[in-house]
């Protein structure tokens, strides 16, 4: 069975896996160092080229982020698949040489983005490797791209993997599994928001009368949004941050608020942003404004039909391999959310199992990994083979 000849491949390449999971988690590459993203991206498109992949360095209009890698592989078939992970981590210069790549006792790796998300992107190349190892190349184009800032957002790489996503038959997200195994077919979208109240300043202990309380405004929202949080519909508002005022003697004139929506469904989110706009043409306190910003919006990774038949596909591979993980939602955003929002069918959560992302502590289980990168190249094949005449 193909199955057992990429689990095979899998656990013949484990010291392979390791040698190259090394080499990049020694590499620092966060966010906002552009060189070292570059640098990590260099290696990962030198391995994309010695598999035949015609690769390409999409370079952001901005100097603050690093390039998108992209490699492309024709192959018998016809659907296009792709899988897709990122290169930077959440962590500062210098942090690779204080906490270097190590395995402890127990078999777990650990250093800064060893699960999230390097771990990940090794096992795209791995999975890539192993297919054409053994001539399983039923697709018709496998793609597959490494994005520079998804731990910020993706401002640079999210326009470019949503480009190479058009059109595309299945995606593949390589964020880690759950710390249980789980695989993940939905994910919450995200609105984060900035509200400006303004109000009339007057001195507070003479003539307070005059005023118009920029902060008192701002607390009534607060309740408002606090209480527009609705767990039957899986929306979480949070306002996270609230700034007013200078001095004890002032009426304040202005206050800031950030505020954070998620919720499972696009819709929920645009509901929840309605009922804040027509709240915030109203204000309870005479003589104030309140201005409402979309600072950011990404979309959840809705769970659909398409989505779940991918699910049960990839639970079905496992049991093959001799796991069984579940199928997983989760609050957190990837750039899952940005491929699913364009109607592909989207699977995540299919990298090598690990915990304590974006700690020191972070983990990975390389017990894990001969299993979940088979399953990730079956998972290819498979999807690909359903599209065959």
């Amino acid at each position: 069975m193909l199955a057992a000849e990429l689990l095979r491949r899998a656990e013949d390449a484990q010291a392979v896996y390791i040698r190259d999971l090394a080499e990049l988690v020694g590499i620092d590459s966060g966010s906002l160092d552009p060189e070292g993203v570059n640098r990590v991206g260099e290696v990962v498109a030198g391995r994309l080229a010695e598999l035949g992949f015609a690769v390409e360095r999409r370079a952001s209009a901005d100097p603050r982020y690093g390039d998108t890698v992209i490699g492309r592989r024709r192959g018998a078939g016809v659907a296009r698949i792709m899988l897709f992970a990122h290169l930077d981590t959440v962590f500062e210069p210098g942090d690779a040489a204080a906490r270097p790549f190590s395995i402890d006792d127990v078999g777990h790796a650990h250093g800064p983005g060893v699960t999230d998300d390097k771990a990940g992107v090794v096992a795209a190349l791995h999975a890539a490797g192993h297919l054409i190892g053994v001539g399983a190349e039923r697709y018709g184009e496998l793609v597959l791209a490494f994005t520079p800032d998804e731990e910020i957002g993706s401002p640079a790489g999210g326009p470019v993997l949503q480009e190479l996503a058009a059109g595309v038959d299945a995606a593949f997200s390589l964020e880690c599994a759950r710390e249980n195994g789980d695989l993940v077919v939905g994910r919450k979208g995200v609105a984060d928001l900035e509200l400006v109240v303004h109000g009339v300043a007057a001195h507070s202990g003479i003539e307070p009368e005059r005023g118009a309380h920029a902060a008192l405004e701002a607390a009534h929202l607060t309740v408002f949004l606090q209480a527009l949080a609705d767990p039957a519909e899986q929306l979480t508002v949070n306002v996270g941050v609230l700034r007013s005022g200078e001095r004890t003697n002032i009426v304040p004139d202005r206050a800031t608020m950030h505020v954070e929506m998620r919720a499972t469904r696009t819709a929920v989110i645009e509901g929840a942003l309605v009922a804040l706009r027509e709240r915030a043409a109203g204000p309870l306190v005479d003589g104030t404004r309140v201005e409402v910003r979309v600072v950011d919006q990404c979309a959840p990774l809705e769970e659909t039909e398409a989505g779940r038949e991918l699910g049960e596909l990839a639970l079905q591979l496992a049991r093959e391999l001799g796991f069984e993980p579940g199928l997983a939602r989760t609050g957190g955003v990837s750039d899952a959310n940005r491929v699913a929002a364009l109607g592909v069918p989207t699977l995540d959560g299919l990298g090598p199992v690990g915990g304590g992302d974006h700690s020191p502590s972070e983990w990975l289980d390389l017990a894990s990994v001969p299993p979940r990168v088979a399953l990730l190249a079956a998972l290819v094949d498979a999807s690909a083979a359903r599209l065959l005449p």
